[in-house]
């Protein structure tokens, strides 16, 4: 466990190693470019690199943490959870779905989607869209027929109504 621990802080000191010697190489060429750059210019590409830098730190940290939770989550060892997460490109539910022997519906419905030509894909978004316009055309006239029939009773009960007084004062 400890090895594999130490594998790992290994190849991620190395991974920072390189992104270091990939920016000393670029400031040289910077440096040797005969491009003069303004003060803002180094000052706005400063920035970047670090805002950079800090993002490149919280996916680590992001992918430490689903490391830890799929190594709670099941007995995978960190190698194990590593390449089973390399595998399903980082999604967690996707690694324990598989740990636990669930059928993943949703790689079924993508391989069926890339599975139709571009035209059957545009006249499939074409037959969605129409079906539901008239889904929605019929509740709407469904609503207006309700609509007009509430109307015509409390009409009719309106002259009933005035009927029934009429017929009591000429009594």
């Amino acid at each position: 466990m400890e090895n594999s621990e130490k594998e790992n802080e290994q190849k991620v000191n190395e991974n920072v190693i390189e992104t270091e010697k990939e920016k000393e190489t670029e400031t040289e060429k910077n440096e040797h470019s005969n491009v003069i750059l303004n003060e803002n210019d180094v000052e706005v590409k400063k920035q970047q690199d670090l805002i950079k830098n800090y993002y490149i730190n919280l996916q680590k940290q992001k992918y430490e943490r689903f490391i830890e939770i799929i190594m709670n989550q099941t007995t995978y060892t960190r190698e194990e959870a590593i390449a089973s997460l390399e595998k399903h490109k980082g999604d967690i539910t996707l690694v324990i779905k598989e740990f636990l022997g669930a059928v993943d519906k949703t790689a079924e419905h993508v391989k069926e989607q890339n599975s139709k030509s571009l035209h059957q894909k545009r006249y499939g978004v074409i037959r969605e869209y129409m079906d539901n316009a008239s889904i929605q055309f019929m509740k709407k006239q469904e609503q207006e027929k309700i609509y007009k029939e509430f109307l015509e009773r409390q009409k009719k009960a309106k002259e009933t109504q005035d009927a029934q007084e009429t017929k009591e004062a000429q009594q």
